[in-house]
């Protein structure tokens, strides 16, 4: 019988990191927009504090990069310092964001902070009341160990009463990621690590629960593509060993996304009380939420619904009522309503455009010769073998969308 204990699995905090794709929303939001990032890891701090943990660990990327600013050092530490008088010890490997060369340069950390070695694996003994309750193990990535599997090198003392890992990297495969700390599923389950905590993958996830590996995801969307609730976990582990995890959102800031169905609106008055509508629904009390609209099926609007200044005129209107930085922004509205067999109700380029995609053979396999021609493919080495045919026609239909999207115009992105 050990002593039960809790713990906060958090990462990808990317401090100091600014939103992308958006355009100023007035001097309150944007100075909110600017610290969602600081805000949501001292939400982190609170809930450890609240909660009273015995740990927090970090899985990678506090930073945003190798030159990120003293402000995003100074948060961090001043956050950590409030977690030392609460004797909350934090355990921290380093990501591909802020590999272990970046941090060697501005402020000290409380000696509360345990940053794990880049060239080997790190043991530390959790404590609860005098009694080690854990082991803690990780290694940090550096700029020339990033595509290596580092989880491999973990190997728990037999000893442990719990063993706890942290680990920067991807399990398998994950669309829209680097290959970062590459290691399976497979190699994982022959490693006695009873808790797997991994970062890089911006989305929360519980791949396993035999041994649990676990994704918290990061802690503060930054576009629109990291849309829903952001936090970290609170993990209660009982005297027996047994895992239960719990999410809570800290974002500052959430991003969202809905749709409208073009075939339920009938005049420009409905769309407006539409758009009011989806807003009242999300909205959330001391809380902001940027929200993107998609508008799909067919009916009396669809025809100015592709014009980019309606859809700007509508959001704008739809911004104009919320004040305050806290509220619910439409941030985009997006026209995806025409179909391949109705050219006519698409602008000329992007007509052009679709006819010119018929037009190709994008069947799986015709599809998979066209990336394998490409010379990025070869760089892949041994993990091309991880691209399959769904990935890359989900991908297809991904760029298709995307580049109607971009014909179309939207003056909120890059």
């Amino acid at each position: 019988m050990g002593i039960p204990f809790r713990f906060i699995q958090c990462g990808d905090l990317h401090l100091g990191a600014p939103f992308r794709y958006l355009k100023s929303f007035g001097r309150s939001l944007d100075e909110a927009m600017m610290r969602a990032t600081y805000g949501s890891f001292q939400n982190i701090v609170n809930l450890a504090i609240r909660q009273r943990v015995a740990a927090v660990l970090i899985t990678g990327d506090v930073y945003d990069g190798v030159d990120h600013p003293l402000e995003a050092e100074m948060h961090f530490v001043r956050a950590c310092e409030s977690l030392a008088k609460e004797h909350i010890p934090v355990y921290v490997v380093q990501g591909n964001h802020d590999p272990s060369e970046s941090w060697k340069r501005h402020m000290l950390l409380p000696d509360n902070v345990h940053i794990c070695a880049a060239d080997r694996v790190d043991r530390f003994s959790l404590m609860v009341r005098g009694q080690e309750v854990a082991g803690i193990y990780g290694r940090s990535i550096s700029s020339d160990t990033q595509y290596e599997d580092l989880a491999s090198d973990i190997h728990p003392l037999r000893s442990d009463p719990f063993s706890i890992a942290l680990v920067h990297g991807t399990v398998g495969s994950h669309e829209g990621h680097d290959q970062t700390g590459p290691c399976s599923f497979d190699a994982l389950r022959r490693i006695p690590i009873q808790y797997w905590a991994f970062g890089h993958i911006h989305k929360r996830q519980i791949l396993s629960e035999q041994p649990h590996i676990v994704y918290a995801g990061n802690s503060q969307g930054l576009h629109r593509g990291e849309s829903g609730p952001k936090g970290c976990y609170l993990v209660d582990v009982s005297s027996r060993g047994s895992v239960e995890v719990h999410f809570h959102e800290t974002n500052a800031i959430r991003f969202a996304e809905d749709t409208i169905d073009l075939g339920q609106v009938q005049s420009v008055v409905e769309m407006l009380e539409m758009l009011r509508h989806k807003k009242e629904m999300i909205r959330k009390p001391g809380m902001s939420i940027l929200l993107t609209l998609r508008l799909i099926g067919e009916g009396p609007l669809s025809e100015v619904a592709c014009d980019n200044a309606v859809r700007v005129a509508w959001m704008e209107e739809a911004q104009a009522e919320e004040s305050g930085k806290h509220g619910v922004y439409i941030i985009g509205i997006e026209c995806d309503t025409f179909s391949t067999g109705k050219q006519g109700a698409a602008p000329g380029m992007v007509s052009d455009y679709v006819k010119a995609l018929e037009a190709m053979d994008t069947g799986t396999d015709s599809l998979m010769n066209i990336v394998k021609e490409r010379p990025e493919w070869k760089r892949l080495g041994m993990y091309s073998r991880l691209v399959t045919g769904d990935m890359v026609q989900v991908a297809y239909e991904k760029a298709r969308r995307e580049g109607i999207r971009l014909l179309q115009g939207n003056e909120y992105e890059d």
